[in-house]
């Protein structure tokens, strides 16, 4: 098989990259964050280090663990050159120790790694292969499967949590593909580090995964692999608090849980509209995002519905005009049958409800 680096030419911009590839197996980096990690993250490395694609950066981003987590990683270092272990004593939040694990590794090429999920060993090879296959790819991806704490693969729905084909060549249909899946696992897939770097990688938001896939889907194509090389560890009685604060938390987590879909079609949008991408696709974007969090059935849709009341009653007691119309809008078209014309009354009367909130706090 035939593997490529990839080499951006300094006097050309990015739009206009001249790309040249040579026969050489590329340096793939991957960051693994972890905390107190110690269950499953032996697993964990045992499969990345069982790569076929040999050429590997494995930096284990050690969030202040304080259970037998970096004892695990010493072992492993004495045994293969190819893992190091990057230690913070002050607890990071998961945005940032994610954020971490790629800034110390290396490599063209780069791919997240948790400290409880396995990989087919052909994974990173099959990955390298179809990103050189499809130059503008920004991402390559696999299908996946949920596995229990035995390693188990579960029985799911894999026609709504696999990972999608991101591969259009159209933005539009990418974003619109993407925001209609139930689970969003593909950040886990190998990416062109120049591609992450034009991102804003894991923000202190609730699913930065998600937007971080969004940013990537807006700059190229996302290719995945049919067959499931990928294996992602579930809990079954892991609480919604509890996964975002497994590997350290996100920032306002108590805020923005208590109605975490609705935040989170505020960052989708706040993503498209810091793009590169013109105004008249972001506007498009942005409609895409709405549509799927408020209108279509999607399986954001199915959480924002019982969301909307929450973030109207916040908006009144912060005085905020802005969220009154939007969650207003919201709420009452959620309570109208659909139909366009209920639609138009139901915006009507936000907008009054708005205005009548503006003249209060004016």
């Amino acid at each position: 098989m035939t593997t490529f680096t990839r080499r951006i030419m300094p006097e050309v911009s990015d739009a206009a990259a001249q790309e040249v590839f040579v026969t050489s197996p590329p340096l793939v980096g991957i960051g693994l964050p972890t905390h107190n990690g110690e269950s499953f993250i032996a697993q964990a490395l045992e499969s990345l280090l069982g790569q076929d694609h040999r050429d590997l950066d494995v930096v284990v981003s050690d969030n202040a663990s304080t259970d037998r987590t970096p004892d695990i990683v010493r072992d492993f270092m004495r045994r293969d050159s190819r893992i190091r272990h990057e230690r913070v004593e002050d607890l990071l939040t998961a945005p940032q120790n994610f954020n971490r694990a790629f800034s110390l590794a290396s490599g063209q090429l780069f791919m997240w790694a948790a400290d409880d999920d396995l990989w087919d060993r052909s994974y990173v090879r099959r990955c390298v292969a179809a990103l050189a296959d499809d130059p503008i790819a920004v991402m390559a991806s696999s299908g996946m499967r949920f596995i229990d704490p035995v390693g188990k693969v579960l029985d799911a729905d894999y026609e709504r949590y696999d990972n999608p084909d991101l591969s259009s060549r159209s933005v539009v249909d990418r974003v619109r593909i993407l925001l209609r899946r139930g689970g969003f696992y593909q950040v886990y897939g190998l990416a062109h580090r120049n591609a992450l770097q034009r991102t804003h990688l894991f923000q202190d938001v609730y699913g930065p995964d998600v937007v971080l896939t969004l940013e990537l889907a807006m700059l190229g194509p996302i290719v995945r692999i049919p067959e499931p090389l990928f294996f992602y560890r579930r809990f079954p009685d892991r609480t919604e608090a509890a996964r975002a604060e497994r590997q350290g938390g996100i920032a306002d987590a108590a805020v923005v849980l208590t109605a975490r879909m609705t935040h989170l079609q505020e960052s989708l949008s706040e993503a498209v509209r810091g793009s590169a991408l013109p105004g008249p696709t972001k506007l498009r974007l942005r409609a895409e995002v709405l549509r799927a969090a408020y209108l279509d059935d999607t399986p954001m849709r199915s959480r924002t519905r019982r969301e909307v009341a929450i973030r109207a009653a916040a908006a009144w007691r912060e005085r905020d005009p802005g969220g009154i119309l939007k969650y207003t809008l919201a709420w009452t078209v959620e309570q109208s049958s659909g139909l366009p014309r209920v639609g138009r009354r139901s915006a009507a009367r936000a907008k009054r409800l708005a205005a009548r909130a503006r003249r209060r706090l004016l």
